[in-house]
């Protein structure tokens, strides 16, 4: 008979929290550690306490000797790392072999990086899912021991993908537990498929209404909600974000620029011109105002006519 494995989870993400609740409820949960710092999941995981599980309060200076406790006091069989932000130290992969396995949020190896999710929303990619890899040396490298592909739709958001993968991760891992178990060592990855995307800088939240269409812009705006509240444009120096828009089509082509605006009443909405002279309505916006509807941004001073710029 094989025994249950005693796993300890690394994370610093609202994504973990099924897959913690799933192991707890199995009697597999032996210890959960959280980057210091992020008050939220800390707090969501004081829990843990009432239920006899420690939790570690990594720091990034210390983060090998903790581990290290973790790993004694507990006598873990695995580490699951779920968008943990730190890279475990070659030492500690090299004392504690087989031991170590990444939660990537993404399909590997073709969207590694720092935020998977916003790269395939952001690219209207058709599918993506939850690679679960052997940690190494290497960002995003090691041997995939599971992956488990969702589609997409175009109507998913930063947030509900977010939500739809934790599910998908707390799913995978009777799974994942019997690949481990059996010693199963995965798939290397094929380094030719392989492409990497730093974490999203200001360039890319925000848009570019001459070089960017409606459906890119839409998507833009998809993947930036509600993490960023949207994704920036600018007006007479005041900063807006788009957080929902929608593709407008069948309008007649307009000589205006890129930015326009062509709407802006509440029966048509905040209707902008794009480039490739295509159109797209803005129907959710944040300001230093508030939450609103597009439209009612013309109590602000915005006129049909109008032009929106770049940062």
């Amino acid at each position: 008979m094989i025994n249950k494995p005693k796993i300890a989870v690394l994370c610093n993400n609202r994504m973990a929290v099924p897959a913690l609740q799933s192991l707890h409820a199995e009697g597999r949960l032996c210890a959960v550690g959280v980057a210091e710092g992020n008050t939220d999941v800390i707090d969501f995981c004081s829990w843990l306490s009432q239920s006899g599980i420690p939790l570690f309060i990594i720091s990034k200076e210390n983060r090998s000797s903790q581990i290290i406790e973790m790993l004694d006091t507990t006598a873990a069989d695995y580490i699951l790392t779920m968008t943990f932000p730190w890279k475990i130290s070659p030492e500690l992969l090299h004392d504690y072999p087989d031991t170590f396995y990444n939660f990537h949020y993404g399909l590997l190896p073709e969207m590694r990086g720092a935020d998977p999710v916003f790269e395939s929303l952001r690219s209207r990619a058709k599918e993506t899912g939850i690679t679960v890899h052997a940690i190494d040396e290497a960002i995003d490298r090691g041997a995939m021991i599971l992956k488990k592909n969702i589609p997409l739709t175009a109507d998913m958001t930063h947030g509900s993908l977010c939500t739809r993968l934790s599910w998908l991760g707390a799913g995978l891992l009777h799974e994942l537990i019997v690949l481990l178990q059996a010693k199963v060592k995965g798939t290397q990855q094929d380094e030719q498929l392989a492409r990497y995307f730093p974490k999203p800088g200001i360039a890319d939240v925000c848009i570019s209404w001459q070089k960017q269409d409606a459906e890119t812009i839409e998507a833009l705006a998809r993947a930036c909600n509600p993490w960023n509240k949207g994704v920036y444009t600018q007006w007479n120096g005041w900063n807006i974000r788009v957080v929902e828009a929608t593709v407008v089509h069948g309008m007649d082509s307009h000589p205006g620029l890129p930015g326009t605006i062509l709407s802006l009443d509440k029966e048509q909405g905040f209707i902008v011109k794009c480039n490739h002279d295509t159109h797209l309505r803005l129907d959710i916006v944040y300001t230093d105002e508030g939450f609103m509807s597009g439209h009612k941004l013309s109590a602000f001073g915005l006129k049909k006519g109008g032009q929106l710029i770049n940062l």
